[in-house]
């Protein structure tokens, strides 16, 4: 059951991710502007955010497998009409309705692990669902510009439609992992109801916070670390590659070592291992930024701190979806919109200052004393 969450969990990186390289071509076929296009990815994740608050909590009272389902048959149905598309309107419509059902996708992964598993179990499912999700982004654009030359970037959708079918065949599979006893009760109005009273459990909004914020560290150096990187200090765009893929493989060894010792230590300490780690690699960075700037000083605390990153993620999330039992689609549904709100907010906020290395390790260290501070009141809270 894990694997097939695993996967299921790759929609939204994939659907971002591996139509970029395609993104001129799109506008000089469909005749528009890079303006317009980019609304394209800005549809997909307003999609990704609100298909998650929206079925998040409805899944909660109809259970996960029905809407699994109809998410990959609507990721499906979306990826053949983007690839049929006349014209760019119809376009960034069909994505918000692709970025809806992946949005589902991931969300119901969390909750079904939720519904399945409690505690440092818990922990360890998503760090290994998050492997998956750590890789995908980084594969996605690569793959997409392969299927690109091979085609053109209507056939990058056309395997996105059979992503979608491989999807739906796993989905349909998958058991059903909220049993009815256990389904929410009443009336819609009162299934959104619970998802509002999550912000009255202390604890829960401590955690949301740490998770959400401390994502904001890690998309801080991935909205900042190209320029920073390569225009300011000089690094060659094969030698980002190589940085950046590092981090990649930070991510999934770290996930991979934290799913083996979150059953000895907890994901309680682990999560706080993970702030320390997400606060000395920021402000270490700020530190350089002020004082010395170079590029291996820039490397090793960035490293640092995307290895506290993924102790955050996986942990934090179990925490939190420990206190959302009885609401786990709800729960979810905040975590990841708390997470899309997050790296819509920091991404302009990295390139507001001209000194791009200080901007972007001011933010880092805001977000990570945030992070490490609403851990804390978590773990006391909870």
């Amino acid at each position: 059951m894990l694997a097939g969450i695993a996967l299921l969990s790759t929609a939204g990186p994939f659907g971002t991710d591996m139509y970029l390289p395609s993104l001129p071509e799109i506008t000089r076929d469909l005749g528009t502007t890079d303006s317009v296009t980019q609304l394209t990815i800005t549809g997909f994740m307003v999609g990704m955010a609100l298909g998650q608050l929206v079925m998040g909590p409805l899944s909660d009272r109809v259970g996960r497998h029905r809407m699994l389902t109809v998410a990959t048959v609507v990721w499906l149905a979306a990826s053949v009409v983007c690839a049929l598309a006349p014209g760019v309107g119809l376009f960034i419509v069909v994505r918000f309705l692709q970025g809806a059902a992946g949005g589902t996708c991931v969300m119901l992964g969390r909750s079904m692990i939720a519904d399945r598993a409690t505690g440092s179990a818990a922990a360890k499912a998503l760090s290994t669902m998050m492997i998956f999700t750590a890789v995908a982004p980084i594969l996605a654009p690569v793959v997409g510009g392969v299927v690109a030359g091979l085609g053109d970037w209507r056939t990058v959708f056309w395997v996105l439609a059979a992503v979608g079918a491989v999807e739906f065949v796993v989905a349909v599979f998958l058991p059903e992992t909220l049993v009815k006893e256990k389904r929410a009760s009443g009336s819609l109005s009162v299934v959104y109801r619970r998802m509002a009273g999550l912000f009255r459990v202390p604890a829960f909004v401590c955690h949301l916070a740490a998770f959400a914020v401390g994502f904001g560290v890690f998309f801080s150096f991935v909205s900042g670390s190209s320029f920073v990187m390569q225009e300011e200090l000089g690094l060659s765009s094969t030698g980002f590659s190589l940085v950046f893929a590092g981090n990649a493989v930070a991510l999934v060894v770290t996930n991979l070592v934290n799913a083996r010792i979150v059953g000895r230590f907890g994901p309680a300490v682990l999560q706080r291992t993970g702030h320390a780690m997400l606060v000395t690699g920021s402000v270490a960075l700020l530190v350089v930024a002020l004082v010395d700037p170079s590029l291996p000083a820039v490397v090793v605390c960035t490293f640092i701190a995307t290895i506290g990153n993924a102790l955050n993620m996986g942990n934090t999330t179990a925490l939190a979806m420990d206190l959302s039992q009885g609401r786990a689609g709800a729960g979810s549904a905040l975590l990841g919109a708390g997470q899309f709100i997050t790296a819509g907010t920091v991404a302009p906020l990295v390139g507001l200052m001209d000194d791009g290395l200080l901007n972007m390790a001011l933010v880092m260290t805001v977000c990570a004393v945030v992070a490490a501070g609403a851990g804390v009141l978590g773990r006391r809270r909870g």
